[in-house]
């Protein structure tokens, strides 16, 4: 194994095991999602619009056992989706993956538009609401009507004592997972509390504002929560 692939591997296997002690329903959240797709999309060819696809779980939760899918996954970060490149190797399905460094703004017009699509743990990193507004915007625009779309966020207001009590339920998990306290508290002042947090109302009037219908919660986490919808 070169180096590069030796260092893409590491960096995954710790993207993993700390996604999965931050969101311990991690691989249910995925699970659940694909049996939505399926029924929605039958036995039919589809093809996925996967924003946030860098890490490639998605990829490694649904790609196997649908192998009449595809993916076209856009990331911002390199190094990100250097790690979905390695799993798509690893899983064999480099001929149905087409990663694209960048946003939706990159994606290349296809030929009809998407089948359905996903976009997990990405809204709450988008600072404005105007830029999360916009992002719904354009997946909603490159979907088919009707097509299936999940939607997976931290939530909350950050002055809400009900956050604070999903935030403690969230440090319970580092704390079993064997992590001292004070570097959890390091990790909420450094990186939960800057997190773009709209309450799930908002999120919800966001999604029927960009185009979606049947907006459906059907998830919930700690501090993360899941939508389904459909474009109209």
């Amino acid at each position: 194994m070169n180096e590069d692939l030796t260092f893409n591997s590491k960096l995954a296997e710790l993207y993993d095991k700390n996604t999965r002690i931050s969101i311990p329903t991690y691989d249910s959240l995925f699970a659940m999602i694909q049996s939505y797709y399926r029924v929605q999309l039958g036995e039919k060819a589809a093809s996925l619009l996967v924003i946030g696809a860098g890490g490639g779980n998605e990829l490694s939760a649904w790609g196997p056992s649908n192998p009449r899918w595809t993916f076209t996954g856009v990331d911002p970060s390199e190094e990100m989706l250097k790690i979905a490149k390695h799993k798509a190797t690893e899983l064999g399905l480099k001929s149905r993956v087409n990663l694209i460094q960048g946003t939706t703004d990159d994606i290349p017009q296809p030929d009809s538009k998407f089948d359905a699509a996903s976009c997990i743990l990405v809204l709450h990193f988008i600072d404005n609401v105007q830029e999360k507004l916009k992002l719904l915007v354009s997946i909603k625009d490159k979907l088919k009507s009707g097509a299936p779309f999940a939607l997976v966020s931290a939530y909350g207001n950050h002055d809400a004592s009900e956050l604070q009590a999903r935030l403690n339920v969230w440090k319970s998990f580092w704390i079993d997972a064997g992590r001292e306290t004070s570097k959890i508290d390091q990790m909420v002042n450094d990186a939960i509390t800057k997190l773009s947090l709209l309450p799930e109302k908002q999120i919800e009037e966001l999604l029927a504002e960009s185009g979606f219908t049947q907006i459906t919660r059907f998830y919930s986490t700690g501090i993360m929560a899941g939508w389904i919808c459909h474009a109209e």
